[in-house]
């Protein structure tokens, strides 16, 4: 995490996340579409809540990685935890609609709970 630049260009691993996770979210969306389409309203609004919660991890993959790195390496826990909660903020202040859309995911989700519990497909 140490050494890390803002500017720092995305690793393969990277690309590779960002990737699969916009055409995940492409999928969701058009199967969103269908669902509507289709007359089933709690289906498309779950398929939109998923759709927005997969957007929102996109730009995730740094503190993911870092994440994974902290728990190989050794070092201070108390540091490790700072370190990744800085990375956390900086994320979050770089991309404040990821945040957003998590949870409008959410939402929708919960929503597409609620309408299948009622009986509304």
């Amino acid at each position: 995490m140490r050494g890390q630049t803002q500017a720092q260009a995305p690793s393969p691993g990277e690309r590779a996340w960002r990737t699969a996770l916009y055409l995940l979210s492409a999928s969701t969306a058009a199967s969103a579409l269908v669902d509507f389409d289709a007359g089933r309203l709690a289906h498309g609004l779950g398929d939109l809540g998923v759709c927005a919660l997969l957007l929102g991890l996109q730009v995730q993959f740094p503190f993911v990685r870092a994440f994974v790195a902290s728990g190989s390496a050794g070092g201070d826990p108390t540091r490790v935890r700072a370190d990744l909660l800085k990375l956390a903020e900086d994320l979050r202040a770089r991309h404040p609609w990821a945040e957003h859309a998590g949870r409008v995911g959410w939402v929708l989700l919960g929503t597409s709970l609620v309408l299948r519990l009622f009986g509304i497909d």
